[in-house]
């Protein structure tokens, strides 16, 4: 019964964390994970069927808690809170129905399951960009003793391939990172019994991910420069990144090898999936427990009540009515706009497939630098898709920035709201940017803060849309931020009393 409600309440979570595995490279390695906890489970199912029930009320708490987590990531539209009760419901469940010898026998399958689940995006790009720029400072590195290398940002320029090797999102290295962390667990589990032994392999995953990830780099910049610059994309270059994660596969065996040859185990390469020897028939039917429990009940209870909740707060997500940013003015403050090229689709795959604006405003006479200005629009943002920071984008696109701070502008009311603003530097240009969230009518600095109106706004008023401005301007030499900030805001104080016609307060 409780696996029927299980199914219930999860259903569509677990579909759509299927289809995220099926659709996103990042985390196909997803697949691996409960089908090796269903291994592990079915290796150790005679030591597990074994076990004598005492069941723990400690385990309710964790139901409870599982539940509101799951209640508060479907109404507030948070993926990782949904998929991540699992985890705590079921611990709570064997807790409250087995007892802690039974939990403790299932607590290694349990926790693995762990890393089936997606970071995060907030998360997920703090990791990505820093190990962008460390997998192109490593490469840079190592390709300056070959040829000249210029290196802006996570763009490598040489001498063959002056517009520069991009090394984008999916050259950081976290994908290989994730899936050899993965594997690293699995291989430690079955081919090595000293616990010390499993630990520090897999944390030799983790510079050798980084490592051989760099060294694919180098490969594609040598390729570049010495044989076809076209060789460095599509296929030979997905092709390559294949190739060096099984190098990294044989660096964590190899280590392994060497491991075992300076401190040998009597045991080393035995697997860890030893099934306990059967007791006798009596204490097999002294395991099994009684379907109309206390702790069933109100388990059963609780999941019911959960699911009556969620079936009872469903309802079509409020999408407001406003204006297509397409029709944003051509002429703001005297300036006039002209459309940028379309943003290409890996660029869109990114950002999420938002509706855009990109539009260059200037006087008419070129006599003032010219505004960037690029809104992003989602009217909703139940897949996962959010406004994206620019202070993680902008490296990848060979920017450097500096002078950081979060300035207080206006809104069309007169209250004063937070921005962030920076220097941006690439060789000898700098530029200014300034950029913000809106939030359902806040303008918001932090992306965390953007995260929690939106969990918030789910629930209060089941909405869920939300927007980026930012603006960049080209400053004159010897020109501070201050002032470039004061001739940007000529045109961003008429941009915002026109703003609330195309992003819904």
């Amino acid at each position: 019964m409780l696996l029927l409600l299980g199914g219930w309440l999860y259903h569509s979570v677990l579909y759509n964390l299927a289809l995220q595995w099926s659709k996103d490279p990042n985390f196909q390695h997803g697949w691996f994970v409960p089908a090796f906890s269903l291994y592990v489970l079915w290796g150790n199912r005679q030591r597990l069927v074994s076990i004598r029930p005492a069941p723990s009320w400690t385990g309710l708490p964790f139901v409870v808690f599982g539940l509101l987590l799951l209640a508060m990531g479907v109404l507030g539209i948070e993926l990782y809170t949904q998929r991540s009760s699992l985890l705590f419901l079921l611990a709570g469940l064997i807790l409250l129905l087995r007892g802690w010898e039974f939990f403790r026998a299932v607590f290694f399958p349990l926790a693995f399951l762990i890393l089936m689940i997606p970071l995060p995006n907030l998360i997920y790009q703090e990791f990505t960009f820093p190990l962008q720029l460390l997998a192109t400072r490593l490469s840079a590195e190592v390709l300056r003793l070959f040829f000249p290398v210029f290196r802006e940002g996570n763009i490598i320029k040489t001498p063959h391939v002056p517009e520069g090797l991009n090394v984008v999102e999916a050259c950081s290295g976290i994908r290989s990172l994730l899936s050899l962390i993965t594997l690293s667990i699995i291989y430690g589990y079955l081919m090595e019994k000293r616990k010390r032994i499993r630990v520090a392999l897999v944390c030799a995953a983790i510079p050798i991910a980084v490592l051989a990830n760099a060294f694919r780099v180098c490969i594609t910049g040598l390729v570049a420069e010495y044989w076809d610059p076209s060789m460095a994309k599509g296929k030979p270059h997905e092709l390559t990144g294949l190739l060096v994660f099984v190098l990294s596969l044989l660096l964590l065996f190899a280590l392994h090898s060497l491991i075992n040859r300076v401190w040998p185990s009597s045991s080393a390469g035995a697997s860890s999936v030893q099934p306990s020897s059967p007791r006798s028939e009596a204490r097999r039917a002294a395991a099994t427990t009684t379907p109309w429990s206390a702790g069933f009940l109100v388990a059963a209870l609780l999941m019911t009540s959960t699911g009556v909740l969620l079936w009872a707060r469903s309802r079509t997500e409020v999408i407001t009515v406003r204006q297509p940013l397409s029709s944003l003015p051509n002429e703001i403050a005297g300036l006039n706009g002209v459309d940028s090229p379309p943003l290409d689709d890996s660029t869109l795959d990114i950002l999420g497939h938002p509706e855009y604006v990109l539009r260059d405003y200037q006087n008419p006479g070129g006599t003032e630098p010219w505004v960037n200005l690029f809104v992003a629009y989602y009217a909703s943002q139940k897949t996962g898709e959010t406004p994206h920071t620019p202070a993680h984008c902008l490296p990848g696109a060979g920017w450097t920035l500096t002078q950081h701070r979060t300035i207080s502008l206006r809104d069309p009311e007169g209250s004063s709201f937070p921005a962030n603003r920076y220097v941006i530097v690439q060789g000898k240009t700098r530029a200014l940017m300034i950029y913000w969230f809106e939030a359902q009518g806040r303008e918001v600095s932090s992306e965390y803060k953007l995260k929690y109106y939106l969990v918030a706004d789910s629930i209060r008023l089941h909405r869920s849309d939300g927007a980026l401005v930012r603006m960049i301007t080209p400053m004159f030499e010897g020109e501070s931020a201050d002032a470039a900030q004061a001739r940007v805001m000529q045109f961003g104080d008429p941009l915002l009393r026109t703003l609330g016609n195309y992003i819904p307060r």
